[in-house]
């Protein structure tokens, strides 16, 4: 199977407008190729783009059932259980959670740049899942991009606590790797220590160790 050429149909037919398509070729490239990032995401795209299920996701998504998902998180069979998750997706694209738990089964087999694009695709219209794939982003050293995911997160929740601690997090490790301090809340007196700096950037506490022993001499 020439992957590129069917994944290039895939672009193409999502760009027509023709998701149903592009979802089929999606579909025979991941049957092959279950960790192609390429498919993955754009499986997810096409699938995020149907208004209303037709009869080819019937006909497709005629998939496994929920035992047979459980018996593959039983075995500890994380190939199979994607596969399975996939399916459950492409006969029910309006569920965004089953979304997620297909890329949640493609990075615990192993897929890592899969469940990245898997929850990319997913991450504008969901928040949990753009949380996910700023961790995986981060994990791949694309921070740029991590970001992005985190302020798609914050858009859906402002008031979600651990998007705004991830954010703070990378946007000091970013500043520190580029070495441009003022984009962080750093101190100055901490600036030329990488480890302090992280720590003021995060707005963690930072308290200097006492050294000696304080403590007067019995009389």
């Amino acid at each position: 199977m020439d992957l590129k050429k069917h994944l290039d149909r895939a672009e193409q037919a999502l760009a027509r407008g023709q998701a149903d398509f592009a979802i089929e070729l999606c579909d025979q490239v991941l049957d092959f190729a279950p960790g192609d990032a390429n498919a993955a995401g754009l499986l997810a795209r096409s699938l995020i783009s149907l208004k209303a299920k037709s009869s080819f996701l019937g006909k497709l998504g005629a998939g496994p059932s929920g035992l047979g998902v459980k018996f593959s998180r039983m075995t500890k069979n994380a190939d199979a259980e994607a596969r399975q998750r996939r399916r459950a997706f492409i006969k029910n694209p309006g569920k965004l959670a089953t979304g997620a738990a297909w890329a949640d089964a493609l990075e615990r087999a192993g897929y890592a740049g899969a469940a990245l694009e898997a929850f990319g695709a997913l991450a504008e219209a969901d928040g949990e899942s753009a949380k996910r794939a700023s961790a995986l982003a981060a994990a791949q050293s694309e921070i740029d991009r991590a970001l992005e995911y985190l302020e798609m997160a914050l858009k859906a929740n402002p008031r979600d606590t651990e998007a705004v601690r991830m954010r703070k997090n990378l946007a000091a490790e970013q500043a520190l790797q580029t070495k441009r301090y003022d984009q962080a809340d750093s101190a100055a007196d901490v600036a030329y220590d990488p480890e302090a700096f992280l720590r003021a950037a995060r707005g963690s506490s930072y308290q200097e160790e006492e050294s000696g022993d304080d403590s007067k001499p019995s009389a």
